[in-house]
């Protein structure tokens, strides 16, 4: 998957460019680590879609959240660049949303995970999802003119942007990190293969890092 795919994901949920290419570059470093437990009858796609998500997950629960609405600092910055880049004002509206809202949004609307999915996900009942999505189709209100507003929304998305180029080089972050796991890898690989609770790591990697994959069709 594109660099820009996985970075517009994180950048939607966070809305902070920031931590945006921060998650981004440490989404494709589990990646590597955990190459070898990417199955051959499940879609690439799907499995880094999901590590994304448990990415940006984690650091939400291990740095307290993020409140309830964006920084509008960093809102406007981020609306700033969408205009200097002639984007579609609907990428700043989702952005715009209140976490919750666009957090479901995001994962139903754009990344295409169930109502069930996004209950486990979020530890939210599905009436408590349903409500904060439906909420969002309300705040993510047309131009005047146009009275549809869920045909406006799928018309939206429709052109909504697959790929958001981050500011930096996050392959040269990526690569950095890659080789100074290569030696640290060699040096430590003999010891680690001896330690007693491998298998149990790597069941557990399993559990994080398999979920939501889907089979080829």
């Amino acid at each position: 998957m594109n660099v820009g795919k996985v970075y517009a994901f994180c950048l939607r949920l966070t809305v902070d460019t920031t931590l945006a290419e921060k998650l981004t570059t440490e989404v494709f470093l589990t990646c590597w680590r955990n190459i070898s437990l990417f199955r051959e009858d499940t879609l690439f796609s799907s499995w880094l879609t999901g590590i994304t998500t448990y990415t940006i997950l984690e650091w939400i629960r291990n740095n307290g959240g993020f409140g309830n609405n964006p920084d509008q600092s960093k809102l406007q910055n981020i609306k700033s660049s969408l205009r200097k880049k002639n984007a579609d004002f609907f990428e700043a509206e989702i952005q715009s949303l209140p976490h919750q809202e666009r957090f479901v949004f995001v994962l139903h609307d754009i990344e295409k995970y169930t109502i069930d999915e996004i209950a486990d996900l979020l530890s939210l009942t599905k009436e408590n999802v349903n409500e904060h999505l439906q909420k969002a189709y309300k705040l993510l209100k047309p131009p005047g003119g146009i009275s549809d507003e869920r045909a406006f929304i799928e018309k939206s998305l429709d052109s909504l942007p697959q790929v958001i180029q981050p500011g930096n080089d996050i392959w040269k972050y990526i690569f950095s990190a890659l080789n100074k796991e290569k030696v640290s890898v060699n040096k430590n690989s003999n010891e680690y293969l001896k330690e007693p609770e491998a298998k149990i790591q790597a069941e557990n990697k399993k559990k994080k890092f398999g979920f939501l994959s889907r089979k080829k069709e």
